[in-house]
């Protein structure tokens, strides 16, 4: 299946919620999802979890002159997330990084519209739909101006926003991982731009 994506940073989470809510989006709930990365050589798989459950995907990046991040994915849901890590271990896997968001899931229309907490970052809306078309329309729905989308992924948000406050982070002691825990050991006395 192929996926097209675009994030948002908002400041305002209450403000797309309203908006989605007055364009009678579903809310699918809250969840804290945890993303871990597994790789041998030049393949990997991210499995995501929620809970005990979760998804396995494969993804591949399509080149496209749509302005829109593309991806192949396959994917499957998984019973039992630790059991499946220990499998793609046992074959010789490494996990390679972990992510953390806390995401807020939205059905509106074709599209999926995903508001995303991550540590470190703040709020940030994600539409993902079948088309760019279809992203561009759910962003003009939401009040979100479209050239100001990024199609990065959330580590490279983070790797920039790392770099242009490493004197900040180079006076902490903390661990820093894009995770809860490290922005709370992080933020004791520091205040990022």
């Amino acid at each position: 299946m192929r996926e097209y994506e675009a994030k948002f940073k908002i400041k305002n989470k209450k403000e797309i919620i309203f908006r989605l809510k007055k364009l009678k989006a579903r809310d699918l709930g809250v969840r804290k999802e945890v993303d871990i990365y597994l790789g041998q050589g030049i393949n990997g798989v991210r499995v995501r979890k929620f809970g005990r459950h979760g998804i396995v995907t494969f993804k591949s990046l399509v080149k496209s002159r749509v302005k829109a991040k593309i991806r192949e994915e396959i994917q499957s849901e998984v019973s039992d997330v630790d059991s499946l890590i220990e499998i793609f271990k046992n074959l010789g896997f490494n996990e390679q990084k972990r992510k953390e968001k806390v995401r807020h899931i939205f059905k509106l229309g074709e599209v999926l519209v995903l508001i995303d907490r991550i540590p470190f970052l703040g709020n940030f809306v994600e539409v993902e739909g079948i088309s760019g078309l279809a992203l561009k329309r759910a962003a003009f729905k939401l009040g979100l101006d479209y050239k100001t989308a990024s199609f990065e992924s959330y580590e490279n948000l983070f790797f920039t926003h790392y770099i242009k406050n490493a004197s900040l982070f180079s006076k902490t002691k903390a661990k820093i991982i894009p995770t809860f825990a490290s922005e709370k050991e992080f933020m004791k006395g520091q205040s990022l731009q």
